[in-house]
């Protein structure tokens, strides 16, 4: 989403860290759910997904991507 690589900051220790957010909340899926880790998962850094998690109900994706698009096209033309 934000495209932090985690790798390239931390080197070795950062190689393949990531955060996954389940697009179905855990609490809504049933017991008998097979998790579809294409369908179901999004990789995200951890600031991402806390942001995602930030108020009782969990922001959109797509509302995210936008926020960090636009604070990004701000950002670059000051």
């Amino acid at each position: 989403m934000c495209q932090f690589d985690f790798e390239e900051t931390y080197g070795e220790l950062g190689k393949n860290y990531i955060h996954v957010h389940h697009i179905i909340p855990l609490y809504q899926i049933k017991s008998t759910y097979q998790c579809d880790p294409i369908k179901d998962l999004i990789p995200l850094c951890p600031n991402c997904h806390s942001m995602i998690h930030r108020r009782r109900d969990t922001i959109p994706v797509q509302t995210l991507i936008n926020l960090i698009n636009k604070k990004k096209k701000t950002h670059n033309t000051i």
